[in-house]
């Protein structure tokens, strides 16, 4: 480039490559070095805003990206600019698409950076290029706290990292009777406790004898458990809420034995068989020769418990 540019802000390698493109068609078309210094002195600011909200690095900005722009800026009227408001008063107010299509000359559906350079320093985006130039770090160019989708990715991973070893520590917290647990509540095995699964636990779980705690309905107990709100209980939720709910903890580890699973806590199709072999026996007898009211009514009592336990499943 026949003269520096001069400004405080730093350029990147790539602004560096996209200025030096422009001054050579410039300098080709005749302008002298200090025209097009002091035109892409003036540029630069655009050039380096549009690279960062160019999120995708396709070359234009989408509406989408245009959008994401604008959430990030303050929420407040923009400054007028030194000398105030071109036309004396404050441009009028433009909806995004409206701003959209006034950048988007060709109508291409995309704001080129040649559109973004030259549209931005309209009269009529007076206001836009105002509440962005409130939002700018002067030592970097860019909007304050406006992330790239990569920034915003690798921040999420990190979130996800921190959270998986939140989860571990409070597995090894809880022990690994709190996954058994979970599993053997899980009675028709979805991944998550149902209000029915978890009321069917409550009623076989012992009064702690040492904690002492506000009584709780199954209601309330659901909520502080399910964080989501979705109406049931994920592996995750109960690990880390199970702490809130001292005398249900107290509860299961009271009657939690050496395999880690509550004690005396059957699944529902072990209890069906249990009760289908019982029936067995009882209807064998019948075979047998054996005979009776009390026999009778034993086998019926065995059919109402089998079909109540069914109408549960």
């Amino acid at each position: 480039m026949g003269g520096a540019v001069s400004l405080s802000t730093p350029i990147s390698g790539n602004n560096q490559k996209i200025l030096a493109e422009k001054y050579k068609v410039k300098s080709e078309a005749g302008m002298d070095d200090e025209s097009i210094n002091r035109e892409l002195s003036e540029a630069l600011p655009s050039i380096i805003l549009f690279n960062q909200v160019d999120c995708d690095h396709s070359g234009s900005v989408s509406l989408k990206e245009l959008k994401r722009m604008l959430k990030s800026l303050p929420r407040k009227k923009p400054t007028p600019p030194e000398g105030g408001w071109p036309g004396g008063s404050p441009p009028p107010y433009m909806t995004v698409d409206e701003m959209f299509e006034k950048l988007d000359t060709n109508k291409d559906g995309a704001i080129s950076m040649d559109e973004w350079i030259d549209n931005i320093a309209m009269d009529e985006m007076a206001g836009l290029k105002a509440a962005i130039k409130g939002a700018l770090d002067p030592t970097t160019g860019k909007i304050v706290g406006y992330q790239s989708l990569e920034a915003r990715l690798g921040e999420l991973m990190e979130e996800r990292a921190k959270i998986d070893k939140q989860i571990e520590s409070i597995k090894k917290a809880v022990g690994s009777a709190g996954v058994v647990v979970f599993k053997q509540i899980d009675l028709d095995k979805s991944g998550t406790i149902e209000k029915k699964e978890l009321l069917r636990v409550l009623k076989q779980l012992p009064k702690p004898k040492e904690i002492k705690g506000p009584r709780m309905s199954i209601e309330e107990i659901m909520a502080a458990l399910d964080v989501d709100g979705d109406g049931t209980i994920n592996e995750e939720e109960w690990l880390a809420k199970l702490e809130v709910i001292p005398t249900l903890k107290a509860s299961i580890e009271e009657a939690v034995g050496p395999d880690g699973k509550i004690k005396g806590y059957r699944s529902l199709e072990n209890q069906l068989w249990k009760l289908g072999e019982d029936l067995k026996k009882l209807e064998q007898r019948v075979e047998d020769g054996e005979d009776g009211p009390a026999l009778l009514a034993e086998i019926e009592k065995k059919k109402q418990s089998i079909k109540k336990l069914e109408d549960k499943g």
